[in-house]
C-alpha cells in the first residue's frame, strides 16, 4: 500500500513538474507571459472622443526624444478610430514604445501607453494611479502611424545632427 502511494506521488509529482516546465518554454517562445486585460469599454472611448480637447504624443523608446500634441477635433477623432473593439495583445515582456495623455481644457482625463513593436499590440488604458485597467488592440492604421511617427522623427533629428 505504502509502495503504491509513493508511485502514486511521484508520478503527479513529475507530472506536475513537466507541466510546469512545458509552460514555461511555452512562455519563451511567444514572446513571455500573456497578460490578461479587458478591452476597456466602447461608450467610455465615446466619452472620451466628446470631451477631450487635446491629445500630447510622448515616444518613451530610448534615445529618441519626440513628441507630438494634437488639438483639432479631426485629428483627435482620427487618434481614437486607432482603438479597435478587440482585447490587446500584451506580455510581460512588452515594453511601452509611446503614451497618450488626453486632455479635457488642460486637464487630464485619461492615459495611455501604447504597444506596437514585436508581438504587442495595446493601447493600455491607466486609472488615476498608473494602475492598468484595459488594452485595445490597435487598429492597422493605427499601427502604421505610430511607426511613422517614430521614424520620421527619428529620420530627421538624424538628418538635423549631420548639418
Amino acid at each position: 500500500m505504502r509502495a503504491s502511494v509513493f508511485v502514486v506521488f511521484t508520478l503527479i509529482l513529475t507530472m506536475s513538474c513537466n507541466s510546469d516546465h512545458a509552460k514555461k518554454k511555452e512562455n519563451v517562445a511567444d514572446g513571455g507571459k500573456k497578460i490578461d486585460l479587458k478591452e476597456f469599454p466602447a461608450d467610455k472611448i465615446t466619452v472620451i472622443n466628446k470631451e477631450c480637447t487635446s491629445i500630447d504624443l510622448i515616444s518613451l523608446r530610448k534615445g529618441l526624444n519626440v513628441s507630438m500634441s494634437f488639438d483639432n477635433p479631426q485629428a483627435i477623432a482620427i487618434i481614437l478610430s486607432f482603438i479597435t473593439d478587440e482585447a490587446g495583445n500584451l506580455t510581460n515582456l512588452c515594453l511601452p514604445d509611446a503614451h497618450l495623455v488626453f486632455q479635457k481644457n488642460g486637464e487630464v482625463i485619461q492615459d495611455l501607453d501604447l504597444y506596437y513593436q514585436n508581438t504587442c499590440n495595446a493601447m493600455v488604458f491607466m486609472d488615476k494611479a498608473g494602475k492598468q485597467i484595459g488594452a485595445n488592440k490597435i487598429s492597422k492604421e493605427g499601427m502604421d502611424f505610430f511607426n511613422n511617427f517614430l521614424k520620421n522623427k527619428a529620420a530627421q533629428d538624424t538628418m538635423g545632427r549631420g548639418k
